[in-house]
């Protein structure tokens, strides 16, 4: 159990079938050999191992508590589920069985069981930060939105450090039409970590929504803090654009991650890909990744134009790494309204550009807007909001946490609308 407990897993394993040679079918060697079994991958065999000791012994609580988590981490939540509720009728209130099936409840998108259960879980133990967030978003899938703001609240109560809790208290709140309050807890959220992009997106819809426009303004003004530029304004020739955006197209557009609106992404009626298309050794990206450092550079340098109190300049860091991916749309193809969330700087490089988004009758289709707010989130005031026309060989670049979508392409729109997004991570 030392060897086990200390990560040595080999050790471990000889010494628990070396026991079990010597007292065939002991309970605890059974249970705690399938347990570590589990954590090398070797799952079938594991829950053999437990199911042979629970066989031996239905009230071995361990073999209980172990069997519900190879089940869960398989992903076999109903099992699972089955596997919690007998430990349970063994040791009712047993707190790591009583998550585990909460979190099972959940994967299995049992959310009404799942509610019901972490409701007696936070009664009985007010100060459990993780059962009241588990609470929230069970509350959130049922709809519950009031609820769920509340059990956000009361976990970041809990633990005051909690900057996620704090975040979606003050989503729901929003949600709800509560921006002061909302905004009171997103502040707190900001005080821990400055540049924490979720926060300021919607600390950006909570200011427009109770007409602090100057604040808004200074926080997020798209007319500023959004800029485009010419790869030509970089250094790349213009008579080469044409076949750098040919080699990007016909690779990105073959690219086997692409996949039709996958829910993670704000695609809708378009193509996303899956893969962090900078790793690729495609000559014509290695040219486009000096143009996006080229770009960041040139944000650096800008910054001095900023009040050095925003937190766009507080937290420019001083190294990035590049996550790229490739947006392709036709027919009704639009993106909705998000931000991305984790880093730094965004933008996206323009490769394939339809006719219709030069069309002065054609109700700016297909150009990026910046400002639109998520469609769940109704404001009482529009927000500041600026949209762009995307050229071929026109890069923009913003701080991640500006909310943007693009007008939706006609339904007869037949040409290929392809542009490569990127985000800056700030390496630590």
């Amino acid at each position: 159990m030392r060897a086990h407990q200390s990560g040595r897993l080999d050790e471990a394993a000889a010494h628990y079938r070396r026991f079990l040679g010597l007292q065939p079918g002991h309970v605890g060697a059974l249970s705690n050999l399938g347990l570590l079994l589990a954590e090398t991958g070797a799952r079938a065999e594991a829950e053999t191992l437990l199911r042979d000791a629970l066989a031996r012994d239905p009230a071995a609580l361990t073999a209980h508590v172990n069997l519900a988590l190879v089940l869960h981490d398989e992903g076999r939540f109903d099992a699972a589920i089955a596997a919690c509720l007998e430990g349970l009728r063994l040791s009712p209130g047993h707190r790591k069985l009583s998550n585990l099936l909460a979190s099972s409840y959940r994967g299995a998108k049992r959310y009404e069981e799942g509610a019901a259960l972490l409701r007696q879980m936070v009664a009985a133990h007010p100060g459990y930060a993780e059962g009241q967030r588990m609470l929230a978003a069970m509350c959130l899938q049922l709809g519950l939105v009031d609820e769920a703001a509340q059990a956000f609240a009361k976990a970041a109560k809990a633990d005051p450090r909690d900057i996620e809790s704090l975040v979606s208290a003050g989503d729901a709140m929003l949600v709800l039409g509560r921006a002061k309050e909302a905004l009171a807890q997103l502040d707190r959220a900001l005080k821990l970590k400055p540049y924490d992009v979720k926060a300021l997106s919607l600390k950006l819809l909570a200011l427009a929504d109770l007409g602090r426009r100057d604040e808004e303004r200074w926080l997020g003004d798209p007319d500023r803090l959004v800029h485009r530029m010419r790869i030509t304004e970089l250094g790349y020739a213009a008579d080469d654009i044409p076949a750098l955006n040919r080699r990007l197209s016909e690779w990105a557009s073959a690219d086997p991650s692409m996949r039709e609106d996958p829910p993670e992404y704000a695609t809708a009626k378009g193509w996303h890909s899956t893969t962090n298309l900078a790793e690729s050794d495609f000559p014509a990206v290695a040219e486009l990744k000096t143009l996006i450092m080229a770009a960041y550079r040139r944000r650096l340098e800008r910054l001095a134009e900023e009040d050095p109190a925003h937190p766009f300049v507080k937290n420019a860091p001083r190294d990035v790494h590049i996550d790229m991916w490739a947006v392709k749309m036709q027919e009704s193809g639009k993106m909705l309204p998000h931000i991305h969330a984790s880093g730094w700087l965004s933008g996206v490089y323009y490769v394939d550009v339809p006719s219709v988004v030069n069309d002065p009758a054609g109700g700016e289709a297909g150009w990026i807007k910046f400002g639109p707010p998520r469609l769940d989130v109704k404001l009482r005031h529009e927000t500041l909001q600026r949209t762009l026309k995307p050229e071929p060989g026109l890069m923009v670049t913003f701080p991640s946490y500006l909310w943007h979508d693009t007008v939706p392409l006609p339904p007869e729109n037949r040409e290929q609308r392809l542009c490569l997004a990127y985000d800056l991570h700030p390496v630590s």
